[in-house]
C-alpha cells in the first residue's frame, strides 16, 4: 500500500471535488478523474495514463463508468501495480532515450530500455478545471529521481495531461544547463481495439520506416497498415496527423501531434506476447501501439536555456 499520509496530503492539496481524487491501486497512487466529458486514471509512478474513455452523453453522470464509450487506452489484464515495476499498457513516457540506450558499447545493466522515468514516482504540481469542463493535471519529475550515473544534465521534465472531450498530453523538457542536450523520447500509447484483424493505420503512407524485425532495414510505406503478424516499425519525418480505424467498434481515433517527427507502430503478436509474460492471454488481439515521439535521426537537440514540448491530442471521430 502507498504512504497514507502522502495520499491524504495529495487529496488535501490537489483534489477537485466531483472531478479528481487520488486513490490507492496496489502499491501505487492513482489520480482518478471524472467530468462531464470523460473518465481517466493516471498513475503517479511514471506519470502514466492508464485509462481514458469518453462519455456517451455530455451531461455526465458522477458514477464512474456508467455511460462510457469503448475505452481509448488498453491496459493489460496482467498489469501489476508494484512500486518500481513498469506497467504494461496505458501511455508510458519514454525519456531521455527510446529503446536501448544509444551508447550500446559496454551497455550496462542499469540503463533500462526507454529511459528511467517510467518506474519512478513523479510529483503533482498543479490541478485545475476549465469553463468547458476539462480537467488538467501537471506532473513534474523530481530531481531526486534522476540517477546521475544515467543522466547528468541539468534538465526539468513535466507532463501536462488534459482530460476533456479529447485526451491531450504535453511532455516538456527544459534545459537549464549551459550546453545543448540531445534526447529521444516517446509517448508510448497502447490503444484498445475491438480486434487487431479489424483495424488499419492511415496517414503514414509515403513515409520511410526502420523495420526492427528485418535487420533495421529502411523501407517506404505504400499502403495503410493492417496487422496480421508481429510489427515493430519506426516511421520517420511523419505528418502531424494519422489515424487508427476500427471497423469492429465503428470508430476512428485521430492522433494529432506537434513537435513529433517519429511514429512507432508496434504489436508483439503471439510469440513475443508469450515471452513478455504480462500481455495477458490473447492481449495482442485487443491492442495496438501507435507512439508519438522523436527517435533515431529525429531525436531532438535542446539549446541551453531552451525547452521542447512534445504534444499529442487523441480525438475520437465517427467511422466512415
Amino acid at each position: 500500500m502507498p504512504d497514507q499520509q502522502k495520499l491524504a496530503t495529495l487529496n488535501e492539496q490537489f483534489a477537485i471535488e466531483g472531478q479528481l481524487q487520488f486513490n490507492a491501486t496496489g502499491d501505487l497512487i492513482v489520480a482518478d478523474i471524472t467530468n462531464q466529458h470523460a473518465t481517466a486514471s493516471i498513475a503517479l509512478q511514471g506519470a502514466q495514463v492508464l485509462s481514458w474513455a469518453a462519455k456517451r452523453a455530455a451531461k455526465g453522470s458522477a458514477e464512474r463508468g456508467a455511460d462510457e464509450q469503448q475505452p481509448l487506452i488498453w491496459l493489460s489484464d496482467e498489469a501489476t501495480f508494484i512500486a518500481g515495476k513498469t506497467i504494461r499498457g496505458g501511455i508510458p513516457v519514454c525519456w531521455p532515450w527510446f529503446g536501448a540506450h544509444p551508447d550500446r558499447e559496454g551497455y550496462p545493466d542499469n540503463r533500462p530500455a526507454h529511459g528511467f522515468v517510467r518506474a519512478v514516482v513523479w510529483d503533482v504540481t498543479e490541478t485545475s478545471t476549465t469553463a468547458a469542463g476539462q480537467t488538467n493535471i501537471v506532473f513534474r519529475l523530481p530531481q531526486t529521481q534522476v540517477p546521475p550515473a544515467l543522466w547528468s544534465h541539468n534538465t526539468e521534465l513535466e507532463l501536462h495531461v488534459s482530460v476533456g472531450a479529447t485526451l491531450e498530453l504535453n511532455l516538456i523538457t527544459r534545459n537549464h544547463g549551459s550546453e545543448t542536450v540531445t534526447i529521444s523520447q516517446a509517448l508510448h500509447s497502447y490503444f484498445a481495439v475491438s480486434d487487431i484483424n479489424n483495424v488499419a493505420v492511415k496517414g503514414l503512407e509515403g513515409c520511410q520506416f526502420i523495420d526492427a524485425l528485418d535487420d533495421w532495414q529502411r523501407k517506404v510505406e505504400i499502403t495503410p497498415i493492417c496487422i496480421d503478424a508481429e510489427i515493430d516499425r519506426i516511421y520517420q519525418n511523419t505528418k502531424p496527423v494519422c489515424s487508427l480505424e476500427d471497423k469492429g467498434w465503428q470508430r476512428r481515433i485521430n492522433i494529432e501531434t506537434n513537435n513529433s517527427r517519429s511514429t512507432v507502430v508496434w504489436n508483439p503478436w503471439i510469440d513475443k506476447s508469450a515471452r513478455l509474460g504480462d500481455m495477458g492471454e490473447g492481449g495482442y488481439l485487443n491492442m495496438l501501439c501507435i507512439e508519438t515521439g522523436n527517435i533515431a535521426e529525429d531525436r531532438v537537440s535542446i539549446a541551453a536555456g531552451a525547452e521542447h514540448c512534445l504534444s499529442v491530442c487523441y480525438r475520437i471521430a465517427q467511422y466512415d
